[in-house]
């Protein structure tokens, strides 16, 4: 099968560019849905964070559950995203970085599918850096 656009065969194939288009689409699907089922799993999907997470000490248990375990498992240990063990030994600094903007120390670039919440926020709200403490020391108990 001849390459596109290139006579030395440098370039993918129409069947290639097919099956990346469909795995980025897929990948993509598989996070949002996950995400969703953490929500649900939680019990999260009518608000119960939210409260929880307006209180003056956040519940990072909860928080956690509502906004990650769908995607990195209920005990951190991965599943659509990668298990969380290095996170316990990041500062609060590098954690906040890899939740809000997708960096990590190293400065590489977390997945498409790790949402980024210093956009989309948590349950709808943006974070605090009391829900962020709460959530890296709940991750922490879970190593």
């Amino acid at each position: 099968m001849s390459a596109v656009n290139d006579p030395h065969g440098d370039w993918f194939t129409p069947g290639q560019v097919a099956g990346f288009v469909g795995l980025l689409v897929l990948g993509t699907a598989l996070g949002v849905g996950s995400y969703g089922v953490g929500h649900r799993l939680a019990g999260t999907g009518s608000g119960a964070v939210v409260a929880a997470a307006s209180a003056a000490t956040p519940d990072g248990r909860v928080l956690y559950a509502g906004n990650c375990a769908g995607c990195h498992g209920t005990k951190a240990e991965g599943a659509v995203g990668p298990a969380l063990k290095v996170v316990g030994a990041w500062n609060a600094a590098d954690f906040r970085h890899a939740v809000l903007d997708g960096k990590t120390p190293e400065g590489r670039t977390l997945g498409v599918v790790m949402p980024r919440f210093a956009t989309t926020g948590l349950d709808g709200a943006p974070p605090t850096d009391a829900q962020l403490a709460a959530i890296q020391a709940y991750v922490r108990t879970l190593q």
